[in-house]
């Protein structure tokens, strides 16, 4: 993996781009996991339940992680989500396979999935299409994403009108 270097947060209006990672389901994807579990979890993520203290949830199972930009070591597009935990580098480049600016190939590395599930989500990021993919460390798939631009994203063209 290339680690981002210079990496800065994409701002709109002055703001950076933040999102919310389910804490409660991140922690409990670690690769000890029962597979069906892990399965049933990440199917379950973003959902109200675990934050909800009128449900039996906990009350600070949300993380707000920022959203920051730069490049790697190749002159690729990299994005690093950086929150409590620190920075973690969720953008890969494969050799030779530099995407366009705005596009990246997601980290294959079990640690960034989650965030980039939470990014997906959030409708942060989305798959170019028609899905490209390549295959990263160890044989494992990654689609070519990109950023989206405000206007597709409710929360960012918020932020833009301000």
């Amino acid at each position: 993996m290339n680690p981002v270097t210079g990496a800065v947060p994409p701002l709109i209006r002055g703001h950076g781009i933040r999102f919310e990672v389910d804490r409660w389901t991140w922690r409990r994807l670690d690769a000890a996991r029962f597979d069906g579990e892990r399965r049933h979890l990440l199917a379950t993520r973003g959902r109200p339940w675990h934050a909800d203290p009128e449900h039996g949830g906990e009350t600070d199972a949300l993380e707000t992680w920022r959203l920051l930009a730069g490049r790697h070591h190749g002159g690729g597009m990299g994005l690093t989500v950086t929150g409590p935990g620190g920075k973690l580098d969720v953008s890969w480049e494969p050799d030779g396979a530099i995407p366009p600016d705005g596009r990246f190939y997601p980290n294959p590395d079990p640690s960034a999935a989650y965030p980039l599930l939470e990014l997906e989500r959030a409708g942060i990021i989305r798959p170019v299409e028609p899905a490209i993919t390549v295959y990263g460390p160890y044989g494992r798939p990654t689609r070519l994403m990109e950023v989206t631009e405000p206007y597709h994203n409710p929360m960012l063209r918020a932020l833009r009108m301000r």
